[in-house]
């Protein structure tokens, strides 16, 4: 992970609150951090409490600045503005449009088309 500019959609244990105790999607963020990456985390509410637990991960406001130049996005809460989100703009933002959907939130066919290489936890890879 050295140096991959990594973004987590998600610092919330849930969507709808701000609260990030226990929370697996900044457990990941760490973790990847820890591993060499350039973590950036983005989440609609949670950004403000994320940033008192783990100040060593950079953070965004907004979700098209979390995505620009990176490599990897990873979605590890399901707020519905990451459902909603547009991947053929996301698309024109990031390094490489590669995303893994931990919690199945996304159409990934929609944004298959849009140009990106999705993976979902427990479903079958498809290109």
């Amino acid at each position: 992970m050295s140096g991959t500019r990594v973004t987590v959609w998600g610092a919330s244990f849930k969507a709808g609150t701000d609260d990030v105790r226990e929370s697996p999607a900044l457990a990941i963020a760490a973790l990847m951090h820890r591993r060499g990456a350039t973590v950036t985390v983005h989440d609609p509410h949670a950004v403000a409490t994320a940033l008192r637990r783990h100040p060593e991960l950079d953070y965004a406001e907004d979700l098209e600045d979390s995505a620009k130049d990176a490599e990897l996005i990873v979605l590890a809460t399901e707020w519905p503005q990451f459902r909603d989100a547009d991947p053929k703009a996301l698309a024109s933002l990031v390094a490489d449009p590669v995303l893994v959907d931990l919690r199945n939130l996304l159409y990934a066919d929609a944004w298959r088309l849009a140009g990106w290489t999705v993976r979902q936890l427990g479903r079958p890879a498809q290109e």
